[in-house]
């Protein structure tokens, strides 16, 4: 279910890493190991959609109306972009550039 919004978000970061099948993106996330933008940004990517397909589940459960998977998308995106920019990194930090990469890979 992660999927589809993974793969129309962030193409760029990690389009041949995404698999419906659980044990294989969490591999391939493993794998990605914890140095650099792009890892950090898959890991973000795929904690943010997990909860808001989580949100969505529980919204549906409780009679909320649906929410369309552009707007999950759109939801996504937002929360990605915002969780980013309340990071505050020092100067020549490794990941200082993180949200000039994000751009980068949802552009």
């Amino acid at each position: 279910m992660w999927a589809l919004p993974a793969q129309r978000l962030a193409r760029n970061l990690v389009a041949s890493g995404i698999n419906p099948d659980w044990q294989w993106t969490l591999q391939r996330l493993q794998r990605m190991g914890v140095k650099g933008m792009d890892s950090c940004l898959a890991k973000l990517l795929f904690q943010t959609t997990i909860y808001h397909i989580w949100r969505e589940r529980n919204a549906r459960r409780h009679q909320k109306p649906r929410v369309s998977t552009y707007c999950l998308r759109r939801l996504i995106y937002k929360a990605m972009k915002n969780r980013i920019c309340s990071l505050k990194y020092k100067p020549n930090h490794k990941l200082e550039g993180l949200l000039r990469r994000w751009f980068e890979v949802t552009a």
